[in-house]
């Protein structure tokens, strides 16, 4: 049995309140139906998990309650009362708080300024802040997240793991009754899911209602006490979390069909080396990296953040220069000055966020996807060809399964799962040598993960090599052929043909354990 795991025994409990209630809500974002009489109630003191594929309308339903869109038609209640949530800030002052699925915090403020930006602790017009007292409820919030951070630091030089933890911190700090959290783990590493977990266990031993939307289905198991499923608008679905509720079952509800496992098959071939880096040190976090990366293998880095793993992404695509060390491509010396020059030399990526580092949000969906391969389209004058343009972008989308409108709508038009599809896309537009991924799954739901799975495994099949960088270690030991574990700037041990059973030695390598034990004897 999981510690984590909520208790789901049948002893009798007090019938919990309905906190919040959504009646046939609905909402238009042009033709787009993205809410069809959506109904679904929370509870107080309870976790109720909001599950569906890309597109279903998870995150639109938790914008309605939060006040960033007004429902077209439907009734919302707190508390058995009737309300109009017009703005943020009447969804605060009814008690209702939000953790985003793309961030919401200022860069350039600090820590201690986003965690209370429009909720400050004095509120009388020409009052002095009392920032003492932010201060105190600011470390005693991190503490709780375990998170250890100068309240200081501006959040842009944070990495994006402790970002998603501050977002987090935003809402616990001004006391929400009912939070919503719209796939909070989405970049945490394993152990600040566990520390996410303990404050969620808290927070409903306080009351607090939780809407908790992801699509991660070990999470119904380990926080849920409720389940719904939306498919196209609706909530399809609801049953209370039990021992009998399998992951088959789970799965049915989200999909509303079968989702076939995907299982990795090992590669063909023996792989000859592509990819070499050897004593490799870098200013920001590598202090001897060594690995090996074979053509036509998928090989990941797993470590908690801070370990190294961002900064050996950075120094791969271009964005930072090493300061020892060496790295072969194609057995020639590689040394990239930026992430053009990078791409040019057979190097793609993938970047974790999204929002901030991958996409062009005024810019279409097909403009997004053909970002780096516009010469494909180039005629003989140099004009671009928006026809062949356009059919490839068609078919491109079709296969890696976008839901979308219009290719020429922006591509902020998508869910957060579908703008992570193309930018899949566009990565392993022109049959890169090797493509660096983090965290490549991120708000994507679990049938088109099996199908990204399977992509990626054919394009491997073909060649095609993956560094991955992953914050999911069930989802690095489900599709790595090798898998490195990492701690403080070096890499600890490597993993041959990984399985479920390295789990345990993996985790004991990234929380520095047995360098611990080695230094004691």
């Amino acid at each position: 049995m999981n510690p984590l795991a909520a208790d789901h025994s049948a002893a009798p409990r007090p019938q919990p309140e309905v906190v919040l209630c959504a009646s046939n809500v609905s909402k238009k974002f042009g033709a787009t139906q993205a809410l069809d009489e959506a109904s679904i109630q929370i509870c107080s003191g309870g976790v109720h998990i909001l599950l569906g594929e890309n597109g279903a309308g998870k995150s639109t339903l938790a914008k309605i309650f939060a006040g960033v869109h007004r429902p077209d038609a439907g009734q919302i209640e707190v508390r058995g009362q009737a309300v109009e949530i017009g703005d943020a800030r009447t969804a605060r002052e009814l008690g209702i708080g939000i953790v985003f699925q793309e961030l919401s915090l200022a860069p350039h403020l600090s820590v201690l300024d986003n965690i209370f930006l429009g909720a400050e602790a004095k509120r009388r017009p020409f009052s002095f802040l009392s920032r003492g007292e932010e201060a105190r409820r600011c470390r005693n919030v991190l503490e709780m997240l375990d998170l250890d951070v100068p309240l200081q630091a501006p959040v842009s030089s944070l990495p994006i793991a402790q970002k998603q933890l501050v977002e987090i911190a935003k809402v616990l700090a001004r006391d929400a009754k009912i939070i919503i959290m719209d796939e909070p783990t989405s970049t945490l590493t394993d152990r600040e899911k566990q520390a996410l977990f303990r404050v969620i266990g808290v927070l409903k031993q306080r009351g607090v209602a939780i809407l908790y939307v992801t699509h991660h289905l070990q999470e119904v198991e380990l926080i849920g006490d409720f389940v719904s499923a939306m498919v196209n608008g609706r909530v399809t679905q609801s049953c209370p979390v039990t021992p009998a509720l399998t992951e088959l079952k789970l799965v049915s509800m989200l999909t509303g069909r079968e989702v076939r496992e995907f299982t990795r098959a090992k590669p063909r071939t023996p792989s000859s080396p592509l990819l070499t880096i050897a004593a490799l040190k870098s200013k920001s976090g590598c202090k001897d990296v060594a690995l090996t990366v074979g053509r036509g293998e998928i090989v990941g880095v797993y470590g908690v953040v801070g370990c190294g793993r961002e900064s050996l992404g950075r120094v791969l695509v271009g964005l930072e220069a090493h300061s020892s060390g060496e790295i072969h491509m194609d057995g020639r010396p590689y040394r990239p000055r930026h992430p053009a020059h990078a791409r040019g030399l057979g190097m793609s990526y993938l970047p974790m966020d999204r929002k901030q580092k991958g996409i062009l949000p005024n810019r279409s969906i097909r403009e997004n996807l053909n970002l780096m391969n516009l010469r494909d389209f180039s005629t003989i004058g140099g004009m671009l060809s928006r026809s062949r343009e356009r059919e490839r972008s068609t078919r491109v989308l079709d296969e890696l399964l976008v839901r979308f409108d219009s290719q020429e709508k922006p591509i902020t038009t998508l869910s957060g799962g579908n703008q992570q599809k193309v930018l899949f896309g566009r990565a392993i537009a022109g049959a890169p040598k090797v493509i660096v991924m983090e965290d490549p799954t991120v708000g994507i739901d679990i049938g088109a993960k099996a199908d990204l799975y399977r992509l990626m495994h054919e394009l491997r099949n073909r060649g095609i090599s993956f560094l991955i960088f992953s914050s999911d270690l069930l989802e690095t030991l489900k599709i790595c052929d090798r898998i490195y574990s990492m701690y403080a700037g070096r890499i600890v041990r490597e993993y041959a043909d990984p399985t479920m059973n390295d789990e345990a030695q993996i985790l004991s390598d990234i929380l520095g354990q047995e360098l611990h034990r080695a230094a004691i004897h």
